[in-house]
């Protein structure tokens, strides 16, 4: 019976159309990317996410096919709650990025675009290193979910030859 329902769900999976995310296919104008910014953290999450969808990132912009510009980053984290006594009991912590992409011609491929991210901390102040910790995790979490949708975005661009020398860019 464990065996029916095991091939009876494997073949409702396949027949539905739903496919493990693999790694992201980026269009070949994106094959040597340089990364810069301010965050040295977000900047190598995000070589290191490039390096996963295939694509090799440079150290200089003479060498580059694209710029990633990590215009602006900032961490926040402010106080949502307190207690009777003043003491911050919740914070909330937020990610929030600008980034543009262009490439070797000075040509926009994606322009000025922000993502905020945010996530609620409840804070003891007896847990102070737990805290802390989770704190850190949570920076990371965000990190990684803006790395995630920077190569998201990345994918859907398409470079296409109209003509010799000329090329357009389209969104898919």
């Amino acid at each position: 019976m464990r065996t029916f329902t095991a091939i009876l769900l494997t073949a409702l999976l396949a027949g539905c159309g739903f496919h493990l995310r693999g790694q992201m296919e980026l269009a070949p104008v994106i094959s040597a990317p340089w990364v810069i910014g301010q965050d040295l953290d977000l900047v190598a999450d995000l070589r290191n996410g490039l390096r996963q969808s295939g694509v090799h990132p440079v150290k200089d912009a003479a060498s580059a096919s694209v710029i990633i510009d990590l215009a602006t980053v900032e961490y926040i984290r402010s106080v949502k709650s307190i207690d009777s006594q003043g003491t911050a009991t919740g914070y909330t912590l937020e990610y929030q990025i600008l980034y543009r992409v262009v490439d070797r011609m000075g040509r926009v491929l994606v322009d000025n675009t922000s993502l905020s991210f945010s996530r609620d901390l409840e804070y003891k102040s007896t847990q102070l290193l737990q805290k802390k910790q989770e704190e850190d995790a949570l920076k990371i979490s965000m990190r990684q979910e803006i790395v995630r949708r920077i190569i998201r975005r990345l994918g859907t661009i398409a470079y296409h030859r109209q003509a010799p020398g000329d090329f357009r860019v389209v969104f898919v």
